[in-house]
């Protein structure tokens, strides 16, 4: 399980690091499987709306597909102040 920060925009997570400008991904709570890797639909989407605009930390695995990052965890959510700091670190503000 990686650790990922990144800040949420229009429901999606942008990974800031350990990949700076790596991706925009949803998030998803399952296990990827390899028979259903494709067919993951909003259904299965963590609803990230209490976190739009801020900047948070989250667990999870990226697989070399792109697109959805499996097992996904938030483990933690910057208040304003530090969201700004976050912003400015990667050139987002």
């Amino acid at each position: 399980m990686d650790k990922f920060l990144g800040l949420v925009k229009d429901g999606r997570f942008s990974i800031l690091m350990p990949r700076p400008q790596c991706c925009t991904v949803r998030l998803t709570r399952i296990a990827k499987p390899a028979s259903i890797a494709e067919e993951l639909t909003a259904s299965h989407e963590m609803n990230l709306a209490e976190y739009e605009g801020k900047a948070i930390m989250v667990t999870g695995v990226l697989p070399e597909h792109r697109g959805w990052l499996y097992e996904a965890n938030v483990i933690d959510q910057a208040g304003p102040i530090l969201t700004e700091v976050v912003k400015e670190t990667f050139g987002q503000g």
